[in-house]
């Protein structure tokens, strides 16, 4: 069966990408609520978590897969990831970071000085990231363009989401902002959006 399907799908995923156009039926999710522990009653909208479940199309995050691999072979052999990322970077991962601080930490302890730790929780984070700000970004920060950059202006572009609940389908919702969340793309898109704010940092510093 995997044999037959291959080049149809192939063929649809080489289309999408000549036409810089993401496939509009890959843009819907179906949002199912979670509850925050088991043994909760499901009646009550209080006992479900912030964090939900967003089901995409198989066929979605597979031609995300493709987009990715080829958007991470570029960042990497242009050196364009910032330089102190750990997540979604080989041969790194949250150990690396840890290490990465505890040296820091005992170099300035060395040299006498104080240091202070400042840890970040975004809320919502990926909710609030604005698609013209990191179209922007892509473009003038990573060097995106053409039919590339018009690609991940129809990924992000045009979304649409149904929430689950008692066994009954929402209303559609469209999505204005936001990366998609439960995709392959969103966290690659979110370290992009906010691949600045080191540098910035370290200025203000």
């Amino acid at each position: 069966m995997r044999g037959l399907l291959a080049p149809f799908v192939a063929l649809v995923f080489n289309k999408s990408l000549a036409a810089g156009c993401f496939p509009n039926r890959f843009k819907h999710a179906v949002v199912r609520l979670l509850l925050k522990r088991s043994g909760l009653g499901a009646s009550d909208l209080k006992n479900y978590d912030l964090c939900c479940v967003s089901n995409l199309s198989f066929l979605s995050k597979l031609l995300e897969r493709t987009v990715e691999s080829r958007l991470q072979e570029f960042l990497e052999s242009n050196d364009l990831k910032p330089v102190s990322q750990s997540a979604y970077r080989r041969d790194h991962s949250t150990e690396t970071v840890v290490l990465k601080v505890q040296n820091d930490l005992m170099l300035a302890a060395d040299d006498g000085h104080l240091s202070a730790l400042c840890l970040l929780d975004l809320t919502a984070a990926f909710d609030t990231v604005d698609h013209e700000l990191l179209l922007l970004r892509l473009e003038r920060q990573f060097g995106l363009c053409g039919a590339v950059l018009q690609w991940f202006r129809s990924y992000l572009t045009g979304r649409t989401f149904q929430v689950v609940y008692d066994g009954c389908l929402s209303a559609i919702v469209h999505v204005l902002c936001s990366v998609p969340q439960g995709s392959v793309l969103g966290p690659r898109l979110f370290i992009a959006y906010t691949a600045d704010l080191q540098t910035r940092l370290l200025n203000t510093a």
